[in-house]
């Protein structure tokens, strides 16, 4: 199959490419950065402006995995511009170059009524595909993904070596983390199955942990034996983070926190019809 990926080079990315050559498809991959991989097709270009029905032209399905879980409002990079307008732009585009299948990359959460602004925008793009798009879909919603440099694991075990650890609220909201490769291999396999076709999954790992248990799993990868948690109550750290929403770098923001407050699990196991969930260890960490 001819197949062309929308943010190809980011986290995901790279190992839906891997996956996707592991099969034998012909693969042109999307994004701003290049790429170096001879067996790949790269087109160079932003998906926010960019003509995207002439690489869309032959192929036999798109897969979009274009997200971001951090606004840049001066850089025009904002979660409706990102996750519903680029959605907008890859309906009309795969309409005019006449494909039809399509794989989207949501993720475990979004819902109508979502309380982040991350969840609300996920969902308007799932409505928009399955409503008015007329495509041969196939929606993937991850829970939290670790292994191959994982951001978010990356931060915890960062957090985890120094003295205090600080936690927002209790910790004990819960997570199925689920392995970037078993990912990249299901979101491969969706491409070219006909059985996945105006579905959508719910991908969560094998086990289920709190965020205290993560944050001692990070502390685990990094040689620490237990972490000293410090309970940080959610009113105060939401209330810092809207303060320090207009300061570079600070390390966490409103959405974030929103969806740290908030069970991040599933009991959809469909997928692993197709592959076998890999359990979270310390040496996959980050």
């Amino acid at each position: 199959m001819q197949i062309v990926v929308l943010g190809g080079s980011g986290y995901v990315g790279r190992a839906v490419q891997e996956a996707l050559l592991m099969r034998g498809h012909h693969l042109k991959v999307i994004a701003r950065h290049g790429l170096r991989d001879p067996n790949i097709q790269f087109v160079s270009g932003d998906v926010r402006d960019m003509d995207l029905m002439s690489p869309f032209d032959g192929a036999d399905a798109i897969i979009n995995l274009v997200g971001i879980i951090e606004e840049h409002p001066a850089q025009k990079i904002t979660f409706e511009l990102m996750h519903v307008e680029v959605v907008r732009r890859i309906i009309s585009a795969m309409s005019a170059a006449h494909v039809y299948r399509l794989v989207h990359m949501s993720a475990l959460g979004t819902r109508p009524g979502a309380r982040s602004r991350y969840h609300k925008t996920k969902w308007i793009a799932e409505d928009l595909i399955r409503h008015t798009s007329g495509l041969q879909y196939t929606i993937i919603r991850p829970s939290l993904l670790f292994g191959g440099g994982a951001p978010f694991f990356k931060m915890l075990q960062s957090q985890a070596k120094w003295p205090i650890t600080p936690i927002p609220g209790s910790g004990n909201t819960e997570f199925d983390p689920v392995y970037r490769t078993d990912v990249g291999r299901f979101v491969a396999m969706a491409a070219e199955c006909d059985e996945t076709i105006g579905e959508t999954f719910e991908i969560g790992g094998p086990d289920r942990f709190t965020l205290n248990a993560l944050y001692q799993k990070a502390a685990a990868s990094a040689g620490k034996n237990r972490i000293t948690p410090w309970h940080i109550s959610y009113r105060f750290m939401m209330n810092m983070a809207k303060i320090g929403e207009s300061l570079p770098g600070f390390p966490v923001s409103v959405d974030q926190l929103l969806m740290l407050g908030e069970n991040n699990t599933t009991n959809d196991h469909r997928w692993t019809k197709w592959v076998t969930p890999t359990r979270l260890k310390p040496s996959l960490i980050p």
